[in-house]
């Protein structure tokens, strides 16, 4: 019996049913002057109505105020569509009676005193219905919300608004979350993210919630349909792409969202949750697979002492990390010995990255018979020894020059030949337009890079060798730069004698023009190759360190697979301070202010009858 009570007293109806009974109460004492059932003091004035008729009045008028009350709640609880009757008849009460009795404003003070705060009430409902308008307004038409946040929590990366705003199917992400107090916490996280993706495109992309423990029946029809949701534990989002038997699947798992959290960051009581999320990496990552159905093949060169692709040590020489991002994105990346294999028909991009060993002539071959086919290479080489591709750069208008490029100014951890190349300092090209121009390239040994047909070191134009090949400058360093040429001076000084002044060229995008250029069209371009001249800058412990090296290769890859809409995609991560309470102090959060609220409102009765008896 006694728990039926209590659960009983725990319904939210209970206490909405018990605050509306003493908050009639109280204004109704407040109001007349005199608790309910006690006789009020009458009123001099001939023209003041009886105490019976005050009474009633002051009666309506706090039901009309707790109609509107009631609105609100049932809004906030059920819809606005179930509000508006109690708001039709609570503005209309309070208007009536407000009309009828302002002639008693001046003979009965107890009215007075209720047709004024009457009215504030109705002017303050008023200005908060009209604000709560506004901002559904602002949130359902008014575009994306501001992100105030330092690292950009809220913002979408280009490239994820590139694929939202070209979707030509529907697009359905269902979250598939526990009930554990930390499948919650990411949940919420979750949720932010997907509500983003939502409103950049509401007609075509929906978003629902799964609850594996309740929704048996929906569960099993899923599996049915995408047999990867049978192995999903911890949660994820299913992406469904299409409508019908036509439709596509893809499934993010929670560990694909956040890193594994370590013991020592859960509390005992949950009372702080950190977490690192790179959920935007991942849902966007699946979408492009989705979205390009058969895997793009690219391949890494090996055979010359290149860097391990399958090192993923982060604090390695390795570049597993690029390979594994080249993968999340729907790439199917090999590794090709020209040496021993051809160039396969299907490769869409080539890459060459920091050779030790130079290329043979049979390799170079391989190589520009893959160019002249339209084949895009990119190349991450300097000059620390020979590579075999001097001629073949020079056939792209390209030769990387002599010296390592320095700067005083902008170095990391004070030492010069770590230059630090802001992302966004080369000219107006698609690889770096999507670039945060306060982001930063870390650049260890960088050799200079001179294009022919623009000035180079001492100020003179060469000829290009092929005019239909348009290189663009893509990565400078600053002005304060040099490529110093004694790299054994302890104390290096620019010597324009010998040394190349900055800002010095390290990266280079070259296209190839379509057609002949006329005046006033804008011939189209084809990517054909990327250089950049820091050899290292791939290696896994150089993107630990500056993740905009990362972010600055993926474009690369993006423009030379003619694959705009990937441009932009960053590898960001998050964290997400949560406070977690438990039941019980969750209920005294929500206890303790509502009866200090109604203790209050008590008090300021009692305070008003007593000051109105004196």
């Amino acid at each position: 019996m006694v728990e039926k009570v209590l659960s009983f007293l725990g319904r939210g109806e209970v206490w909405v049913a018990g605050s509306a009974l003493v908050v009639f109460l109280v204004l109704t004492w407040v109001l007349r002057g005199a608790p309910p059932g006690q006789a009020v003091e009458s009123e001099d004035d001939l023209e003041a109505p009886r105490a019976g008729y005050r009474d009633r009045i002051v009666a309506a008028v706090v039901v009309g105020l707790l109609l509107i009350l009631g609105g609100a709640y049932v809004a906030i609880d059920r819809g606005i569509p179930w509000s508006l009757p109690l708001f039709a008849l609570g503005f209309g009460l309070l208007l009536l009676l407000i009309r009828l009795n302002r002639r008693y404003r001046h003979a009965s003070p107890s009215l007075r005193r209720t047709i004024e705060f009457a009215g504030s009430f109705l002017n303050t409902s008023l200005l908060a219905g009209l604000l709560i308008v506004i901002n559904v307004l602002a949130f359902r038409y008014g575009g994306r919300p501001l992100d105030l946040t330092r690292e950009g929590t809220y913002s979408l990366s280009s490239s994820t608004l590139n694929q939202l705003t070209s979707l030509d199917r529907p697009l359905t992400f269902t979250m598939i979350f526990g009930r554990g107090q930390v499948a919650l916490q990411q949940r919420d996280r979750v949720v932010q993210l997907l509500e983003a993706y939502h409103t950049i495109n509401p007609r075509l992309i929906q978003v629902t919630s799964l609850d594996p423990y309740t929704d048996l029946t929906r569960v099993e029809d899923l599996v049915k349909r995408v047999p990867d949701l049978s192995l999903l534990h911890g949660g994820g989002v299913l992406l469904e792409y299409g409508a019908g038997q036509d439709a596509e699947f893809r499934v993010v798992r929670n560990q694909e969202m956040f890193e594994p959290i370590r013991p020592d960051q859960i509390r005992s009581n949950l009372d702080r949750f950190e977490s690192v999320f790179t959920g935007e990496d991942a849902i966007t990552s699946a979408l492009i697979r989705l979205r390009e159905g058969k895997k793009a093949k690219v391949a890494f060169t090996t055979g010359h002492k290149e860097p391990d692709t399958s090192d993923l040590d982060p604090r390695g020489k390795g570049i597993g990390n690029w390979k594994s991002r080249l993968s999340a994105i729907g790439c199917e990346v090999v590794d090709l010995k020209l040496l021993e294999a051809e160039i396969p028909e299907d490769l869409t991009l080539l890459m060459v990255v920091n050779p030790s060993d130079p290329f043979k002539p049979s390799e170079v071959a391989k190589l520009r018979a893959y160019a002249d086919r339209g084949g895009p290479i990119l190349l991450i080489v300097g000059n620390a020894s020979p590579s075999g591709l001097e001629d073949f750069l020079k056939s792209f208008n390209l030769e990387i020059g002599r010296g390592i490029v320095i700067d005083p100014r902008s170095k990391y951890e004070g030492k010069l030949e770590l230059v630090l190349a802001p992302a966004r300092s080369g000219a107006a090209h698609p690889i770096v337009a999507a670039m945060d121009p306060n982001r930063l390239v870390l650049l260890p040994q960088a050799a200079p890079i001179h294009v022919y047909g623009m000035s180079g070191h001492g100020g003179t134009a060469t000829q290009p060798l092929d005019r239909s090949l348009v290189p663009t400058v893509i990565l400078r360093t600053s002005p304060y730069s040099w490529a110093e040429t004694d790299p054994s001076n302890p104390r290096p000084t620019l010597d324009r004698s010998a040394d190349e002044p900055g800002p010095v060229t390290v990266g280079v995008a070259v296209a190839r023009r379509a057609g002949e250029a006329r005046p006033g069209v804008v011939p189209e371009e084809q990517p054909r190759l990327v250089l950049f001249s820091c050899a290292t800058m791939a290696d896994n412990i150089l993107q630990q360190i500056a993740p905009t090296n990362l972010d600055l290769l993926m474009n690369c890859v993006s423009w030379l697979r003619g694959r705009p809409d990937t441009l932009g995609i960053p590898a960001k991560s998050h964290v997400a301070l949560t406070l977690a309470v438990d039941e019980q102090l969750r209920s005294r959060l929500i206890m303790v202010p509502s009866v200090t609220a109604m203790m209050l409102i008590i008090a300021l009765g009692l305070i008003v009858y007593v000051a109105r008896r004196e």
